[in-house]
């Protein structure tokens, strides 16, 4: 309040501006704490009022109390300070500057009020000299009186208003609620003012929120409860769905979210129904008849990108298989993995080759994957790549690793037939207007029978290939395919192609179980397993023994896998599908897939350790050597019988003396080969000697011209190493040299790697006596589904549990 200027007439001190000035000053000081003494005693009041509040807010009791008594204490406070402000302002007297003066002539102990006297003028006339000169005098009297001016401090008398000290108890209060409030001060004053009413009559008779996370998360829905203080804030997935069901109440409820108010919709039974998505932050409020019913606070957790890496370097197998294993990890679940393949010193435009990496079942969080894959038949194989593995989780976030660049592995054909049809594949790949000499090299092949056994489905295959690349168009891809599966087939026999039907049974079988398929359609799967295993395992003995190689059946702690326990392993998926462990079949699955792999890698390299392992494959490779050598060989002796070539006898680095000097070069290295094998095996196979004195003679021969001479001499060589390698074979195995007295391996002679099968030692795999409790349980419930006097509850449940099967 800012009082008016004094009247000029009232500090009329007569000794100069000065003196006016600073008892203009005092007097003002004097009216302010007499208005001070008037306003405060009827402001403490309202002013003790809402100290009393704020201590209660900040004491946080406001959220305690219920809806409806807090907007009552509110409205009562809105009241009582509102009534106690009107009185405060009503009952003020402003002071005037009399009553200002005589305060502060009183506080400086003046006696004969000298303002008021300063303020006075003469009754009469100022003719008089002599009664001017004595009002002069006593003015400055009264002037001189004022050198001493004070003031004291402002006194409301509050001691007798207030005998028992109320005003006191308040700010203790105060102080005491701040001191333990602390930074969470300002929040207690916010709940304290936004009361949550439902009173009666007003509010819902029930409200119901759902928060639904995303599928691919795999979490469960939760039903918000109700809010309490000091609840912490709700953690969600982003994209999480909200579903409120509110009935009773007035009005249409509104959903309060991240900046949007949604109004809820009517539903037939008189309830009303909101959804929304909660993409960030925020707090979910429900409000209605412009009260708040009730409010969470909701922390959106955004998804993580997966991870993936490459557990163990690519490598290359046998007959070009690559090994990939990758560790991926995803903070809710994986949903593809695979490894994009891209040239290497091309354009970055060319769509990458993707390999897909087979997952564990149900969306795995983590997961250490793998397997061999034959990428022999693609056009990339024998360039140099670039593998680099991907993941992808539920949200469709994609994840990568660091690339790594391998050359891509290609199959060596030792069949020179199915070299030379691959050989054709790849230049119909680089150039398809090469068809016509294409077309020409099928037809030699094709008039040989004997260079492909014989076989009648390559016979059919290579006239198929030969017929539609004589056309005017033809189907690149398809000419591609069709001529890999005939070179496999005079390569292998049936062998490539039981095999690829085989894994084509895995995936399919490995698929259904990941899906949850019935136990028919498993069943059915198992059916086609069972068949492609079979024909594999025939197919894979037959090529074995026309090799002169025995077939892999490696040892474990002494055992060995038989055809027999195989399709007993078969049978107990069945058991397994049929009773509904699908645990327990996703992990005997895992085993099987791996004992296969391990068949696999023992059908294409029966490895030893040291020396008799090298002097192997050397052996190998010189038989290879040899019958390309013979090959030659006898083409040049039908060109000699025709009468082209060189004459017999014939001297001079002709292509005879070069012959000769490679045939002496592999005598020399079928030599080491002996030695190595003599080191391993303690003694080389007999064979080897007969092998060497035939290449001897074969490079005299052929160095003399004689080429019929020559390839009979080579072919008596060839079939002294077949013999040999015969020999050493049995010899590994009777020494306990083969693979199976390597490093520990499983049933069928694969490495073991930590545990196997991904299992984490949670997943136990029944034995019969639990199969059959199993199945006879099963055969129960079936029973008393079928009872029609049994109560309908019960037997809807019992139908419940028999769904999965």
């Amino acid at each position: 309040m800012k009082p008016v200027p004094p009247p000029a007439d009232v500090p009329v001190a007569q000794p100069g501006i000065a003196a006016k000035a600073r008892l203009r000053r005092w007097l003002r000081l004097a009216w302010a704490a007499v208005a001070w003494e008037r306003l405060w005693p009827l402001v403490l009041p309202p002013f003790c009022l809402i100290g009393l509040f704020v201590a209660f807010a900040l004491f946080d009791l406001a959220p305690l109390l219920p809806g409806w008594l807090h907007g009552l204490v509110l409205a009562a406070l809105a009241g009582g300070v509102g009534f106690l402000s009107v009185r405060a302002a009503l009952r003020f007297r402003r002071p005037d500057w009399d009553e200002a003066a005589r305060r502060l002539e009183r506080d400086s102990g003046l006696s004969h009020r000298p303002l008021a006297a300063l303020a006075d003028r003469p009754a009469g006339g100022n003719d008089d000299p002599l009664a001017q000169a004595l009002w002069q005098a006593h003015q400055h009297r009264m002037a001189a009186l004022l050198g001493g001016l004070r003031l004291n401090l402002p006194h409301p008398n509050m001691a007798a208003r207030d005998p028992w000290g109320l005003r006191a108890a308040v700010l203790l209060l105060l102080v005491i609620a701040a001191a333990g409030a602390g930074h969470d001060a300002p929040n207690r004053l916010a709940r304290a003012l936004d009361p949550a009413v439902g009173s009666a009559g007003l509010g819902p008779d029930a409200l119901e929120v759902w928060i639904t996370p995303p599928a691919y998360t795999g979490l469960a829905p939760m039903l918000l409860r109700p809010p309490h203080k000091g609840d912490a804030p709700v953690a969600v997935p982003t994209g999480s769905a909200v579903l409120a069901v509110l009935a009773g109440g007035w009005g249409t409820a509104r959903l309060v979210f991240d900046g949007h108010d949604q109004p809820f919709q009517r539903q037939g039974d008189g309830g009303q129904r909101a959804e929304a998505r909660l993409d960030r932050s925020t707090k979910l409020t429900v409000r209605q008849t412009g009260l708040t019913v009730a409010e969470w606070p909701i922390t959106v957790a955004a998804d993580a990108m997966p991870s993936v890496a490459f557990a163990l370097p690519p490598e290359a197998g046998e007959r070009g298989r690559l090994r990939l294993a990758l560790s991926a990890s995803d903070d809710y679940g994986l949903a593809r993995a695979w490894v994009n393949v891209r040239r290497v010193g091309v354009p970055g435009d060319e769509a990458p080759l993707e390999v897909e990496v087979p997952l564990p079942g149900g969306a795995p969080r983590s997961a250490e994957v793998g397997g061999w894959f034959d990428l022999t038949a693609h056009p990339w194989a024998g360039l140099p790549v670039s593998l680099q593995p991907a993941v992808k989780d539920g949200l469709g976030q994609v994840g990568t690793g660091e690339p790594v660049t391998i050359t891509l592995p290609e199959r060596q054909f030792a069949n020179p037939a199915a070299a030379m049809v691959v050989e054709q594949r790849r230049r119909l790949t680089e150039n398809p207007l090469t068809a016509p000499v294409v077309v020409d090299v099928l037809d030699r092949i094709v008039s040989e029978p004997e260079l492909f056994n014989d076989d009648l489905r390559t016979f059919l295959m290579l006239r198929l290939a030969a017929h539609s690349l004589a056309a005017d168009s033809f189907d690149l891809a398809e000419m591609q395919d069709l001529l890999w599966q005939a070179a496999l087939r005079i390569e292998d026999g049936d062998l490539s192609s039981a095999e690829r039907n085989l894994a084509e049974a895995r995936r399919a079988l490995e698929k259904a179980v990941d899906e949850g398929a019935s136990a028919n359609e498993l069943q059915r799967l198992l059916d086609q397993f069972q068949e492609a295993l079979d024909r594999y395992t025939q197919a894979l003995a037959e090529r074995m023994a026309a090799e002169g190689r025995p077939q892999p059946q490696a040892q474990a702690d002494g055992r060995v896998i038989s055809d027999e326990e195989l399709r007993q392993m078969v049978q107990s998926l069945r058991d397994m599908a049929e009773t509904g462990s699908r645990e327990a079949l996703r992990q005997m699955l895992g085993q099987l897939s791996q004992i296969l792999d391990g068949l696999q890698a023992g059908a294409q390299q029966q490895q030893a350790n040291g020396p008799a392992s090298e002097g192997m494959q050397r052996l190998r490779d010189i038989a290879r050597s040899q019958r390309q050598m013979l090959d030659d060989s006898h083409q040049r002796a039908q060109q000699q019988e025709g009468g082209e070539g060189a004459r017999p006898g014939a001297r001079g680095a002709g292509p005879g003396q070069q012959a000769a000097q490679a045939q002496e070069a592999l005598r020399r290295a079928l030599t080491e080969a002996a030695r190595k094998l003599g080191e391993g095996l303690g003694e080389a196979p007999s064979a080897l000697a007969e092998a060497d004195r035939a290449m001897a003679e074969a490079a005299q021969q052929l160095g003399q011209g004689q080429w019929a001479e020559g390839a009979e001499a080579q072919a008596a060589a060839l079939g002294a190493m077949q013999q040999a390698a015969r020999e050493a074979l049995e010899q590994l195995g009777a020494s306990g040299q083969g693979m199976q007295s390597l490093l520990p391996r499983d049933p069928l002679g694969r490495p073991m790697r930590g545990t196997g099968g991904g299992d984490d030692g949670t997943t136990r795999v029944p034995d019969g006596a639990e199969v059959q409790r199993s199945r006879q349980l099963l055969e129960e419930i079936r029973r008393r589904a079928g009872e029609f006097q049994r109560p309908e509850a019960e037997r809807d449940y019992l139908r419940r549990l028999l769904k999965q099967f």
